[in-house]
């Protein structure tokens, strides 16, 4: 999945590079990673490390282009909210970007609001930044 994700991103945004994505990093208390399988396939998943003692920042989600539409992405941020609740985080960061406008769309419809450019990504032109309070 994460290497299906870099080739997308690669596409997308019209660059080439190696993987800066490895699993070891989305492991542990204050990091994750979901899969979603259909059929014992993997056709999406969802990663997260934490940005700050009580904010954890969406990392990556994809999901295979044949499923998109499906509800796969939803059940996704639904586990990963879930999960960031439980921990407690009271906020859920992000980046995309203006090449993946359905991902844009998506955010804005699950609750995320567009806020100014944090991290690594204040010097990306590209970025756009967005975050959902989660209620405890």
């Amino acid at each position: 999945m994460l290497d299906s994700l870099w080739d997308e991103i690669q596409r997308r945004y019209e660059f080439t590079a190696p993987n800066p994505m490895r699993p070891e990093d989305f492991i542990g208390p204050r990091a994750g990673f979901w899969l979603a399988q259909v059929e014992h396939q993997p056709v999406g998943s969802i990663r997260f490390t934490s940005w700050s003692e009580d904010i954890a920042e969406l990392d990556a989600m994809y999901v295979v282009p044949e499923f998109r539409g499906r509800g796969i992405a939803q059940q996704l941020m639904s586990t990963l909210e879930t999960y960031t609740r439980q921990h407690p985080f009271n906020a859920l960061r992000l980046r995309a970007g203006e090449p993946q406008p359905e991902a844009l769309r998506f955010y804005e419809k699950m609750g995320f609001h567009r806020i100014p450019c944090f991290g690594k990504w204040v010097a990306d032109p590209t970025a756009q930044c967005f975050e959902k309070q989660l209620e405890l």
